[in-house]
């Protein structure tokens, strides 16, 4: 009769649980969609009412947005809110933040002069100086020397 060993023997602890020496690592958040079109979308998808028509339940409105809608569904649409949440979102928004930032550039450009007056500027044309400097030195070991008459 054949022995009822396993074929593999597990002579030291590790081989018990791998997991053990190399844990797994925490899996990586996924990174947020940040397109302007869903959010636009999300914001604006509480103006919109499908209503079911009056022989079915008599104007009563599906809340859910995973209802199939039927042919004689009536869509509703508020469109007052939605051109302001259009405006809000399209035209006020980067009016204010490019405001906001021409105003913070404005302000800040003395400070920002003050600032660099402490600060030591390297001398004009340092790198390009050393870097001629580099390629001259590299030039001259490399090139045979002749003799001149």
């Amino acid at each position: 009769m054949a022995s009822a060993n396993p074929p593999f023997v597990a002579h030291d602890p590790k081989h018990i649980d791998p997991q053990e020496e190399h844990p797994r690592r925490a899996a990586l958040t996924t990174v947020p969609d940040l397109r302007f079109e869903y959010g636009f979308l999300k914001s604006v998808r509480p103006y919109f009412r499908l209503q079911e028509t009056a022989s079915k339940g008599k104007g009563k409105e599906k809340e859910e947005a995973g209802d199939a809608t039927e042919p004689g569904d009536a869509l509703e649409i508020q469109w007052q809110d939605i051109a302001w949440v259009t405006t809000r979102d399209q035209v006020l928004s980067p009016l204010l933040q490019g405001a906001l930032w021409a105003i913070a550039g404005y302000f800040l450009t003395p400070f920002y002069g003050q600032v660099r007056s402490f600060v030591p500027s390297p001398p004009e044309g340092g790198i390009s100086k050393w870097l001629r400097g580099w390629a001259q030195s590299f030039a001259s070991s490399t090139s045979p020397s002749r003799a001149r008459p």
